[in-house]
């Protein structure tokens, strides 16, 4: 007769094998969502929302309640995302004043939008106990993703101009909105730039590499946003300086090659950089009489003095602009700045400005941390220079964009610093390790 005791551990294991089963094919799932969101994240915004939360971040509460294993741990993050959150409440709440419950309601409908930073928790508590060949998979898939994208923008690129479209009033961003197509490819060419010439791979990896890279800069050139232009020309600059000065002497060989067999309309719109008066217009020649950044910017500013603390709350600035442009303006309702640390100052105030800047410098600490402790050639120095660049050139690009307030942008940010969070931590705990054990040998 089989005794109680032996019944209740037979079904003890069983119950056991069932949930080792479950958290394994939840491991699965996660690993998929990981390369679907790496590859959204350079193709389309749909792609990543529907990968990260319900096939990353679902799959980690459950494989944590399954395994009775907690996840997370604290993050150079933690502090600035949370000031960042509080000051856009205080802001919400500090509305009212500007424009009614109106402007409060639409206020902390967005501080409830924000969904990006789970983004960063989800792939930096998902990454820290698998395999780094996972982190290898997802660069396969952002670079692949990235550089399909550019094919298709500099398909748009040439059809319009065959078809005599002007292309500056119908810009190219392949399946994403043009602005938010350059700021990604600005920092996706960074980090594929990186990978060329520091990563240890082989050589085959490096020429499907370098031929990702050379389409990728083609989509950039395509899209005509100059302040992408900007950020990558001050990402290279930043990395070459660091890491590889001899990248340096293929600054004016790109010039070259670039007036030699570039299209007269990217040639014109690169020469817009130069005359100083055209680098800040943000109407196009077809539309002469529209507003200029200098204009837009001086609307921006008086606002922010009559609400210098708290600010006017989240896209309430559209509402506000026409009581406060200059007369003769014929622009309405202006949504955004053009910059991103004025932007910060109209929506949240002088409390927002220095939560911006803080989680701008914990990012920087996370890819700086990441690129000291990396071993030369590694992921996680790759990872790491490459965040310290595509940051300095998010720097420079945010003085003429509102880059903060685009989605595509921050959650690409975001994930790249998950990923340079989870492997440092890794590297840390792997060098604890050995340590240990020269110290328990006898």
């Amino acid at each position: 007769m089989i005794s109680p005791a032996t019944i209740n551990g037979t079904r003890r294991r069983t119950v056991d094998r069932v949930y080792d089963y479950l958290a394994t094919g939840l491991d699965k799932v996660q690993v998929a969502g990981l390369c679907v969101f790496a590859a959204g994240t350079a193709f389309s915004i749909s792609f990543t929302n529907w990968s990260v939360f319900p096939f990353v971040l679902l799959p980690l509460v459950l494989w944590a309640d399954l395994t009775r294993r907690n996840p997370a741990y604290r993050t150079a993050l933690d502090i600035p995302l949370l000031a960042v959150y509080a000051s856009a409440v205080a802001s919400s709440f500090a509305s009212y004043y500007a424009g009614g419950a109106e402007f409060m309601s639409r206020s902390f409908s967005w501080v409830y939008r924000y969904t990006a930073p789970l983004a960063f928790y989800a792939v930096a508590f998902s990454l820290y106990r698998r395999d780094k060949r996972v982190v290898a998979a997802m660069f396969i898939m952002l670079v692949a993703a990235a550089t399909a994208n550019s094919g298709y923008a500099i398909y748009q690129f040439c059809d319009r101009v065959l078809h005599g479209v002007h292309v500056l009033t119908n810009r190219p961003g392949g399946r994403m909105f043009y602005m938010t197509y350059g700021g990604v490819m600005a920092a996706v060419c960074s980090l594929t730039l990186v990978a060329l010439v520091k990563a240890k791979i082989r050589l085959w990896a490096r020429i499907a590499s370098a031929s990702a890279f050379a389409i990728m800069l083609g989509g950039l050139a395509v899209s005509l946003v100059r302040s992408a232009w900007l950020g990558f020309g001050v990402a290279f600059v930043v990395i070459a300086v660091i890491a590889e000065r001899r990248l340096l002497w293929a600054i004016p060989a790109v010039i070259v090659v670039a007036l030699l067999i570039a299209p007269r309309e990217i040639t014109d719109r690169a020469a817009s950089l130069v005359r100083v008066g055209a680098a800040f217009e943000h109407a196009e020649p077809t539309d002469p009489d529209g507003e200029s950044r200098l204009g837009i910017w001086k609307t921006y500013v008086r606002i922010a003095g009559d609400y210098p603390v708290f600010g006017i709350g989240l896209h309430n600035a559209r509402y506000t602009y026409d009581r406060y442009k200059d007369p003769g303006s014929i622009e309405s309702e202006i949504p955004h700045a053009h910059n991103n640390y004025l932007q910060a100052v109209v929506e949240r105030g002088i409390v927002g400005l220095a939560a911006f800047l803080a989680l701008v410098g914990a990012l920087f600490v996370i890819f700086v941390r990441a690129y000291r402790r990396g071993p030369p050639g590694s992921k996680t120095y790759v990872i790491g220079l490459a965040g310290v660049g595509i940051m300095s050139g998010f720097l420079v690009e945010g003085l003429f964009e509102y880059t903060f307030g685009d989605f595509e942008i921050m959650i690409l940010i975001y994930g790249l610093a998950a990923i340079a969070v989870a492997l440092t931590r890794r590297e840390a705990d792997e060098t604890a390790d050995r340590a240990d054990t020269r110290v328990t040998q006898p």
